[in-house]
């Protein structure tokens, strides 16, 4: 979720990947576009600080508008997008990933919170409301990451377990589909697959049968399921993607707007003209023209 990249993304790229985590500000005024960032997952938990303006985050199909003073929860594995938001929103973005919790020993602290988290049992709150002190370790965390202190990893790691530590204390949810987690589970796994096959082939035409063969069930089911799983029929979800890297290519390149939306999959240029109306708001010149400016 950077000037220069669209984020949409399974495996998160760690800038300092020994540290296993990643803290940046962003101004939404440089998104082009309307998606702050598209569909997708991660086995991170991520928290999202709003300092100003607002953003809305749908998180298993559930919309929440998070303004000024909220933190955007999201637990590992779970699908989430950042769809609207105001122009002028500022934000904090922490990414954690769970192996910084993980030893090499056998811990109890490991066994009965990290693995819970991460196999979906324990759930955090999804918003935080007023929480001074949260906010400060998260905005401690971006000095502490963006600075050059020495030895600044040993206070940074110190920090992270502190805000996990309140988030466990403070912030913990029951899961209310624990009867269902293996029905769920086996079902978030495939759709987990389909969104990989659709991330590494959306320059090609994607087919139901091919997805078959990768998932091998129904194509009817598969239809069913992700719509279950992400609110969103697959064909919405594939053109949003090709919209997000349309959007990628047009300010970061020269090429002409039929090149473009040939190279992300569409074949047809008023298709994509219109799908990147609906999906952006505006018209791929303007997002490109918007984009130029700033």
């Amino acid at each position: 979720m950077n000037k220069n990249s669209v984020n949409y993304q399974e495996k998160v790229k760690m800038p300092k990947a020994s540290i296993g985590l990643n803290c940046f500000y962003y101004e939404c005024a440089y998104a082009p576009g309307s998606i702050l960032f598209p569909l997708h997952w991660h086995e991170h938990i991520e928290l999202i600080y709003i300092v100003q303006g607002w953003l809305d985050v749908e998180t298993e199909k559930k919309k929440i508008r998070y303004e000024a003073g909220d933190v955007a929860v999201i637990n590992p594995g779970h699908l989430h997008e950042g769809d609207h938001f105001a122009p002028d929103t500022k934000l904090y973005c922490l990414m954690v990933d769970m192996n910084l919790f993980r030893s090499r020993f056998v811990e109890t602290s490991e066994e009965e919170f990290i693995n819970p988290l991460t196999e979906g049992k324990i759930l955090f709150r999804s918003k935080i409301s007023g929480d001074r002190s949260l906010n400060t370790l998260i905005e401690t965390c971006h000095a502490i990451y963006s600075g050059e202190e020495e030895a600044f990893q040993f206070r940074l790691k110190a920090i992270i377990f502190e805000l996990v530590y309140k988030l466990f204390h403070d912030y913990v949810e029951s899961n209310e589909a624990a009867p269902q987690k293996q029905f769920v589970s086996i079902t978030r796994e495939r759709v987990n697959v389909i969104l990989k096959y659709v991330d590494e082939h959306y320059t090609e035409k994607i087919k139901l049968e091919d997805l078959v063969d990768v998932v091998h069930i129904n194509k009817y089911y598969i239809c069913k399921i992700f719509q279950q799983c992400t609110g969103k029929t697959l064909l919405n979800h594939v053109n949003a993607l090709r919209v997000q890297k349309a959007i990628d290519l047009l300010v970061n390149t020269n090429d002409s707007v039929t090149n473009i939306a040939f190279a992300v999959g569409f074949t047809d240029i008023n298709y994509f003209s219109r799908t990147f109306k609906i999906v952006t708001g505006a018209s791929p010149s303007e997002v490109r023209k918007k984009y130029c400016k700033q």
